[in-house]
């Protein structure tokens, strides 16, 4: 049986709202931890222009500028000094994190909706409309190779660091597992409904998925699927804190972003802020900070655990 909706939580509280986009934000990504506990967040978005952020703050720290279309995707590399971007230009472009530099382009056949590193700067992995997961080195940007094709468009694709696999999820209902060195794939999973999006936690050792109304996970390390609960209402996005302790889940069809209980899969927390369908949410690599991105062409910041000080938040007793 579907999960029911619980009341709002005692505890209201007020997110981080980080303007700067003008159409809807489609993805999200946070950087791994740099000096100082530091950390980067960086957005993707219909407008065509991806924004570099502090992570826990949300200022504003650069705009990439160069693509001619929908940027779909955006992620940094594991060092956080390059940036790759996937659009509806056709190409996929490694940057410069530090200047905003364009470094390389791949051009593509069609409309580009994810891009990842795999495992290095050096290597991108991508996906698109024309289904293909490719393979491209910055040092030979005319040369790809084709590891796979879906029989759906491809919608994301991910690099998990802790068992050096790609993972390729389409709009049908296949996850493809990559061994990037080879390249093949060594495993495929299924989800029950069409896949909506597909996330890691920062340590790459879980892999979630929203599909319909679906929560599911995998444990990346055997590929044992661990969760697998219903909702009552369509789920856009299902995003795990790095302690495997709540899931943050985004809806297709309201505003709300809902917290549930990672073990007992309750919800515990429903907050409002958006003025448009949640696209994506994720944590921060210490778990203390989660982004959603929405329809309404905001990013927001939000506290995991709202009464604690932590960055720029405060919180309201009701």
């Amino acid at each position: 049986m579907p999960a029911t909706t619980f009341p709002l939580p005692l505890t209201q509280q007020i997110s981080l709202a980080c303007a700067g986009h003008t159409r809807p934000v489609v993805q999200l990504s946070f950087s791994n931890t740099v000096a100082n506990n530091h950390y980067y967040l960086i957005s993707a978005c219909k407008d065509g222009k991806p924004i570099l952020r502090d992570g826990s703050t949300g200022d504003w720290l650069g705009t990439f500028l160069g693509h001619k279309g929908a940027v779909w995707s955006a992620m940094l590399s594991a060092n956080t000094l390059r940036a790759v971007t996937a659009s509806a230009d056709y190409t996929v472009v490694v940057w410069n994190a530090i200047s905003g530099q364009e470094l390389v382009s791949f051009l593509h056949n069609n409309i580009v909706k994810c891009a990842d590193f795999a495992g290095s700067d050096e290597l991108v992995i991508t996906g698109g409309q024309d289904k293909a997961v490719r393979i491209f080195d910055v040092n030979r940007p005319d040369v790809s190779t084709t590891v796979v094709t879906h029989a759906a468009s491809v919608r994301s694709v991910k690099w998990s660091s802790h068992r050096n696999v790609a993972i390729s999820a389409d709009t049908g209902r296949q996850i493809n597992i990559i061994d990037v060195r080879a390249p093949s794939v060594v495993k495929t999973l299924e989800a029950p409904e069409n896949i909506a999006s597909i996330s890691l936690t920062s340590d790459g050792r879980m892999l979630s998925c929203a599909a319909g109304r679906r929560i599911l996970a995998w444990n990346i390390d055997s590929f044992d699927l661990v969760k697998d609960f219903a909702v009552d209402y369509d789920v856009s996005v299902a995003a795990i804190n790095p302690a495997r302790t709540r899931i943050v889940v985004g809806g297709r069809s309201d505003l709300l972003i809902r917290s549930c209980d990672f073990e007992s899969e309750k919800q515990i927390a429903t907050h409002k802020g958006h003025h448009g369908p949640v696209h994506d949410a994720c944590f921060s690599p210490d778990g203390h900070v989660y982004a959603t991105g929405s329809e309404d062409g905001t990013v927001r910041l939000w506290q995991a655990n709202p009464g604690s000080e932590y960055g720029l938040w405060k919180t309201r007793k009701i």
